[in-house]
């Protein structure tokens, strides 16, 4: 029966892991969502096999926390496919959402745009600043239909950023002081447009990060 059990545990893992682009991750897993259902708590209506989340003609994009797993001290990673940008005055981005409260005025976001910038960005009472901006990341796939992977860790008053691998940036930060802390997803167009293409979450994985 172990044996058994060892075997069908594996199997999982190794359905898991297949489904994820997401490698480097360390520590005891906090939550994990490949959305092969939609069971994974999220504050949207999630249609698997793959979260979409885009704008409309009024809207740039779309912001999701998870409602039912929170974490401060993490390591976070998203993979996704990112459309082209509509024009080139108009780039997508996805983003992951960490440190936020639940009414979505206050969050740090670790950006992805389709012209291959990775940056991040601190929401204070609805105020946005940028705390630094990558152009041209490296490890960036811009190929069409590419899975593309990033991953931010929150560790002990550090935020490293990474993309598909490799280190973008690190900075110090101060953490939030509620253990209630939330994390999600963003994601959209710079300017609202109508029908814009989806961009398609295919895998959410938080671990403890040490």
């Amino acid at each position: 029966m172990l044996r058994i059990l060892s075997v069908v545990a594996a199997l999982q893992t190794l359905a898991w892991t297949s489904a994820l682009a997401c490698t480097g991750q360390v520590g005891a897993v906090i939550f994990q969502d490949n959305f092969a259902d939609a069971t994974g708590g999220w504050d949207a209506t999630v249609k698997p096999p793959v979260f979409l989340l885009s704008g409309n003609a009024t809207s740039t994009g779309s912001s999701s926390l998870n409602l039912t797993f929170n974490a401060i001290d993490g390591d976070y990673c998203m993979d996704f496919i990112l459309p082209p940008a509509i024009a080139t005055d108009n780039p997508t981005h996805a983003a992951i959402i960490f440190w936020a409260t639940s009414d979505y005025n206050n969050m740090m976001e670790l950006i992805l745009y389709s012209d291959g910038t990775v940056q991040l960005s601190k929401e204070l009472a609805s105020n946005w600043s940028n705390i630094f901006s990558v152009p041209n990341a490296p490890g960036f796939n811009s190929a069409p239909n590419a899975v593309n992977s990033l991953r931010v860790t929150a560790l002990a008053g550090t935020i490293t950023a990474y993309l598909n691998g490799k280190q973008v940036q690190a900075v110090r930060a101060q953490e939030p002081p509620s253990a209630n802390s939330s994390f999600g997803v963003d994601g959209g167009d710079a300017t609202a447009v109508a029908n814009p293409p989806p961009i398609q979450i295919k895998g959410y994985s938080v671990t403890a990060g040490k």
